[in-house]
């Protein structure tokens, strides 16, 4: 698997599996335009991320053939934190996939960066995102009951875990 960061043409298969209904059903959209798709494409590339406070990037994740088959979210809340999220093709579920990209995301983030904590949410209803993230050993430490949704978090270098 590879992870890099999006380029002309991802907006064809970001358009083609984050429409999908049951892809949708977990993420903070429930149709996802073409449009957004090339915008997105656009914004990753017009904005080199460096890990400051308040940038973001999105970073593909593909098979090693070049398959396109999710993507990752990367955004620096602060100069210790980041907020993490990802989304797969349905078609690749239930494989490993998903963990297996978490998992690259974070040891990039490690290697790269110097925050030391990783923070993400996902819907309550999420049974898969709540068992690769507990898994990877984040731990529960918000819950919204106006979103419907529980907040992860993975300190990555001990320290201070308040």
């Amino acid at each position: 698997m590879i992870l890099r960061t999006l380029r002309l043409g991802d907006e064809v298969r970001l358009h083609e599996y984050r429409n999908k209904k049951e892809v949708s059903k977990f993420q903070s959209w429930t149709r996802f335009s073409q449009r957004e798709a090339r915008n997105l494409v656009t914004y990753t590339l017009n904005h080199p991320y460096e890990g400051e406070p308040k940038q973001k990037t999105q970073l593909a994740v593909t098979l090693k053939d070049g398959t396109m088959i999710g993507d990752l979210h990367l955004e620096t809340v602060s100069k210790t934190c980041l907020t993490i999220g990802y989304t797969l093709d349905s078609v690749y579920w239930g494989m490993g996939y998903g963990r297996e990209a978490v998992r690259g995301l974070l040891a990039y983030i490690k290697e790269t960066f110097p925050h030391n904590k990783v923070i993400a949410y996902i819907y309550k209803e999420n049974d898969r995102s709540r068992r690769l993230l507990l898994d990877l050993g984040f731990v529960k430490f918000d819950e919204s009951f106006f979103y419907h949704d529980e907040g992860y978090v993975l300190y990555l270098r001990g320290g201070n875990k308040k």
